[in-house]
């Protein structure tokens, strides 16, 4: 159903990749191609809409005010430039973040109100599974009642957002 790729932004050989997937894709099916290829280019957001790319995810990540402990390679602004732009020539927006990385309940409550601002189709909400040997496998795994206070915070500041929740 979609293409995901874990780099900062495509390059010209992966948009071109992309691009001959997409167009394989709907001359061969009759699904909608969603993709999630990190920052983009207006020309390169334009090309993927005018391939018929239906959706795109694009995480915030965490808050703005918690984002530069976690990203060093780019800007919590970066981020909401490709989700407006994605917006803006109208393929559906997928944004939401990881909870769990070390924020406070202040800054969860930061990014749900600034996921409101964006009003993306579908919010995942990713709760953070820390594995030893990375950078957050020290951190505690949140509670059970922590993640559902969490989910009813984001679904009481968008009760008509589909969430989608993963750990």
């Amino acid at each position: 159903r979609g293409d995901v790729v874990a780099v900062r932004g495509p390059d010209q050989r992966l948009m071109n990749q992309v691009l001959r997937a997409i167009e394989s894709i709907h001359a061969e099916t009759s699904l909608d191609v969603d993709c999630s290829l990190g920052l983009l280019t207006r020309p390169q957001a334009e090309a993927l809409r005018d391939a018929g790319v239906h959706h795109y995810n694009h995480n915030l990540e965490t808050s703005r005010s918690f984002f530069p402990t976690i990203v060093t390679t780019h800007t919590w602004e970066e981020r909401v430039e490709t989700c407006l732009l994605v917006k803006e020539l109208g393929m559906e927006l997928c944004s939401g973040g990881i909870l769990g990385l070390g924020e406070t309940w202040e800054q969860r409550l930061e990014l749900a109100y600034e996921l409101r601002e964006l009003d993306p189709d579908e919010i995942p909400l990713n709760f953070l599974n820390p594995r030893p040997g990375t950078p957050f496998g020290d951190l505690p795994v949140m509670s059970s009642a922590d993640a559902l206070r969490a989910i009813a915070a984001f679904r009481l500041a968008m009760p008509r957002t589909l969430l989608r929740y993963a750990g």
